[in-house]
C-alpha cells in the first residue's frame, strides 16, 4: 500500500462528501491551483493528492486554504521513487491507489481529473454507491486498448459500501504493471466481475456530468490532450479561475 502522509500542520482531514484529485507538482502548479479555486467557487470539498511534492507545494497549499471560505481544502502527499516506472502511468493510476486511505476520513468520494474545472456545484447522488462514466470502445480499438476505453476514468464516485470495489481495482493495477490505460481496464474489469452493470446501486455519469466540449451547464468541464493548452473557452475559465488566489 501506499504511504499516505498527512501533514501535521494540516490539521483538516477530507470528511462528508468530498472531490478528490492526485498530481505532481508540475500538474498542481499549473492545474491544482484552478481545479481548487473552480471547487471553492462551485462550494464543493476537495482534497488533492501530490505525488512527491516539491517545497513550493506546501507554501502554495497553505496560502490557498485560507482564501477558500466556502470549502475545507484538505491535503496529503506521498515520497514515491519513480525512477523504475512509468511516471505517466503513475500519476494516471495513483488517485485509484489511494482513494481507500481518503475514504478511511471521507463519507463520499467523488474521484475527478486534476485538469478539470468544477462549473456548478456537485450534488453527490442519493442511493449510489458506484458511479462510473461508461461508453461504447473508441474506435478502431481493440484488445488492452478496447476495454480501457469502455471508461472515462475523470469521474467515479465511491462510497464506505464501495471500498471492497476500489480495493480490487488498486490490486488489478498492482498485478498488471503500470501500462497506459491500466486504471480505465481496473476499473471497468471491476465493475464487470462485481456485478455493478446489473445494480440499482449504480450510476452511470454522461456529458451532462462530465464533458470535454465545454459545454454551458455542464458540472465538469474536462481539458483533455492538446484541448487543455489550446481551447480558449477551457483556457480562458482556467485563467479566470487561477487569479482567484493571491500567492
Amino acid at each position: 500500500m501506499i504511504e499516505v502522509i498527512w501533514p501535521d500542520d494540516f490539521k483538516e482531514r477530507p470528511k462528508g462528501d468530498v472531490l478528490f484529485a492526485s498530481c505532481d507538482s508540475v500538474y498542481f502548479h499549473e492545474h491544482g491551483i484552478p481545479l481548487i479555486a473552480s471547487a471553492n467557487a462551485a462550494r464543493n470539498d476537495i482534497h488533492i493528492h501530490v505525488v512527491n511534492p516539491v517545497e513550493h507545494v506546501f507554501t502554495e497549499i497553505h496560502k490557498i486554504a485560507h482564501q477558500t471560505p466556502n470549502i475545507v481544502v484538505t491535503f496529503s502527499y506521498e515520497n514515491t521513487d519513480l525512477t523504475l516506472v512509468d511516471s505517466r502511468t503513475y500519476y494516471a493510476s495513483n488517485r485509484f491507489m489511494v482513494a481507500e486511505q481518503v475514504l478511511e476520513h471521507a463519507d463520499r468520494v467523488m474521484i475527478i481529473d486534476t485538469d478539470c474545472l468544477v462549473m456548478d456545484h456537485i450534488v453527490f447522488p442519493e442511493g449510489k454507491d458506484l458511479g462510473l462514466y461508461t461508453r461504447d470502445s473508441l474506435p478502431g480499438t481493440q484488445g488492452w486498448e478496447q476495454r480501457g476505453t469502455k471508461v472515462a476514468a475523470g469521474i467515479v464516485l465511491l462510497t464506505q459500501d464501495t471500498l471492497p470495489y476500489i480495493r480490487s481495482v488498486s490490486k488489478r493495477v498492482k498485478e498488471y504493471g503500470l501500462r497506459w490505460f491500466v486504471d480505465q481496464v481496473a476499473l471497468y474489469e471491476q465493475y464487470i466481475e462485481d456485478g455493478w452493470d446489473k445494480s440499482d446501486k449504480f450510476i452511470d455519469f454522461n456529458d451532462n456530468d462530465m464533458d470535454w466540449n465545454f459545454v454551458e451547464g455542464s458540472k465538469i468541464w474536462t481539458g483533455k490532450g492538446e484541448r487543455k493548452y489550446k481551447n480558449l473557452t477551457y483556457v480562458n475559465k482556467k485563467i479566470e479561475f487561477s487569479r482567484m488566489f493571491s500567492l
